[in-house]
């Protein structure tokens, strides 16, 4: 795996609505996160969110929480 596969979007956890991907965020929890809902080349939708989620005030520390859902994490 290289940097460039963990950056592309396209390999994020997608879901065809905007609408799927919100109901999925509430059923793993992670719908009260800060995230970004954005489109991949496919139009599909996932999320991406900020690193300051998980280490800031109220966060739990585990760098893999979004990612083990297959979701993005920048910062």
């Amino acid at each position: 795996m290289t940097v460039l596969d963990i950056m592309n979007i396209d390999t994020a956890k997608s879901y065809a609505t905007e609408a799927n991907l919100e109901k999925a965020l509430e059923r793993f929890g992670f719908a009260a996160y800060r995230h970004v809902a954005v489109r991949n080349r496919e139009g599909r939708w996932t999320a991406i969110f900020p690193l300051s989620e998980i280490t800031g005030k109220g966060g739990c520390g585990y760098l893999g929480l979004f990612a083990s859902k297959g979701f993005k994490t920048i910062g």
